[in-house]
């Protein structure tokens, strides 16, 4: 206890002195960095998950081309879930002389168990919650069947060999909204009509679905459970494998965002090495009188320790706090990727962010504290002994394995991360000797500059190594932020170049020949410029 008030006290004294703000900023600004990416995707994946499986129409689908095993719905029953069951396939609808091909979907009771139907009395007309499913011999038509069929409420229209009532309007159906090509018009029915329009035979073009919905760790054992079980033509889907178009926008701006918390890692990494190496060369004096006091070297070290493990708690603190409302803009700037409200984040990315830090902060600097409690006591008579040697790129290992498995973490990809990890080593290795040939070159013009020129000179020469280590983190510094310019710029230069020109930013289709004008004169009227 008394070397924990001790520790605190000295902390105090430190950060008074300034020498440790360098080093609390460095953490902050990567722990904000951090944690910001980390709070808005947690964000973008939560709205996800949530409207996932309203677009799914459930929390797990059971997919096949032949009826589902009934061992399957009864197995969902007995573990609590929910269960519902859907058939689809294309087929033509008659109303008096008119036909049309359709894509038939037949819903059984509790149909959706996600998300609603939406009903409309006629065309046009405000929507409403459906409140069910279409009642046995009756059939509900989105907009598009009821035009081409030249249908009104209640017109009798031939599905197979049955006959069913246009009941009402389809508005909106959950698990319709991320199918990319709804070229038919829809016609949603009963299931238990099915058998009466003798469409479903041998070899018939239809997918069953066994849709099921209940508490997420119910639904997951359950995915497990048929996963074993599945046969040919059966597939599941789950919340996961929904709007797979907005995952991957996703995962490119996480990766995007991702690189650039990378690079404030990374710098800090740097002024960490820079902060805790002068602040090490600053307190050797120090620690040699505290020896000299009968301090044993646990002791020393444990005090240094504690100071920066609490230095490095409030700064991650801070960091998380400001990383907080540093995703309420990304949220503003980037939000518009889900129409979605964003719900809260977890503290999963808080953890994560006060994790970097802690890494950060002590794995480079621990092999400089290892060092203090070897300073000497006879330092305070001979003040030329300087620094310890028991020092080396050992004494950095720790440092290293903790920030390459930062770079991992953050590309999220073992491969790309060692092609990160591979770059910046090469670059670091590049700009150490580079920077040693300028020192050995300007201590060759040293005898011919000015005084002042010259003492400069020799003082770099004499410091060889800690000019050095300033310029490669110089270096490495400026390297992230430009590769992080010119990625971004990349990234746009690719994405746009696979556009055309005139690319259009809308699409119409299924025209029919008597509507090209009107909507010519619409789009005219309108000044939109339109392409066909």
């Amino acid at each position: 206890m008394n070397s924990l008030a001790l520790s605190l006290r000295m902390l105090r004294r430190e950060w008074r002195a300034g020498e440790l703000r360098v080093l609390a900023a460095a953490l902050v600004i990567a722990v904000a960095s951090v944690t910001s990416v980390g709070f808005f995707t947690d964000r973008v994946g939560r709205a996800l998950a949530q409207q996932a499986n309203m677009l799914l129409g459930a929390d797990l689908a059971l997919i096949s081309d032949h009826p589902p095993d009934a061992e399957f719905e009864r197995e969902a029953l007995r573990r609590g879930l929910r269960t519902a069951h859907t058939l689809s396939f294309p087929s033509m609808v008659l109303h008096g002389e008119r036909a049309q091909l359709a894509e038939i979907k037949a819903v059984s009771r509790n149909y959706p168990l996600r998300g609603q139907l939406r009903v409309a009395q006629q065309p046009h007309a405000p929507d409403r919650a459906s409140g069910g499913i279409p009642a046995a011999g009756t059939a509900w038509l989105d907009e598009r069947l009821f035009k081409q069929l030249d249908a009104g409420a209640g017109a009798a229209l031939e599905v197979g060999a049955s006959r069913l009532a246009a009941s009402a309007v389809l508005t909106r159906e959950p698990d319709r909204t991320g199918v990319l090509f709804n070229i038919a018009p829809r016609l949603l029915m009963n299931i238990q009509d099915i058998p009466a329009t003798g469409l479903i035979q041998e070899g018939s073009r239809a997918s069953y679905r066994l849709l099921v919905a209940g508490e997420t760790g119910a639904v997951e054992l359950f995915r497990a459970w048929v996963a074993t079980r599945l046969k040919r033509g059966e597939r599941l889907e789950g919340v996961a494998d929904a709007r797979p178009e907005i995952r991957a926008a996703l995962a490119r701006a996480e990766r995007f965002l991702g690189l650039a918390a990378l690079s404030s890692i990374v710098l800090a990494a740097v002024a960490v090495v820079m902060a805790t190496r002068r602040f090490m060369a600053r307190h050797l004096d120090n620690c040699a009188v505290m020896r000299c006091l009968g301090a044993r070297q646990r002791l020393i070290f444990r005090l240094y320790l504690v100071q920066f493990v609490l230095l490095g708690l409030a700064a991650s603190l801070i960091g998380c706090v400001l990383g907080y409302l540093g995703q309420m803009v990304l949220a503003q700037r980037l939000g518009s990727m889900v129409a979605a409200e964003l719900p809260l984040p977890s503290m999963l990315p808080a953890a994560q962010g006060v994790l970097t830090g802690m890494v950060t902060l002590l794995g480079f600097s621990l092999p400089f504290l290892q060092q203090l409690k070897h300073v000497p006591a006879l330092r305070v008579l001979r003040r030329e002994l300087g620094a310890p040697g028991r020092f080396g790129l050992l004494g950095f290992a720790l440092g290293l394995a903790g920030i390459s498995g930062l770079v991992l973490w953050q590309a999220g990809d073992a491969r790309l991360g060692g092609y990160v990890l591979a770059g910046l080593g090469a670059a670091t290795l590049f700009a150490a000797l580079l920077a040693l040939l300028l020192i050995r070159a300007l201590s060759g013009i040293r005898l011919r500059a000015s005084a002042s020129w010259r003492y400069g000179l020799a003082n770099i020469a004499r410091r060889a190594g800690g000019s050095v280590a300033q310029v490669s983190a110089f270096s490495l510094g400026m390297l992230m932020l430009l590769l992080l310019t010119v990625v971004r710029g990349d990234l746009m230069q690719s994405w746009q170049s696979t556009l055309p020109a005139e690319a259009p930013n809308r699409f119409i289709i299924n025209i029919q020949p008597d509507q090209v004008q009107p909507l010519q004169s619409f789009f005219h009227d309108r000044h939109i410029h339109e392409q066909h």
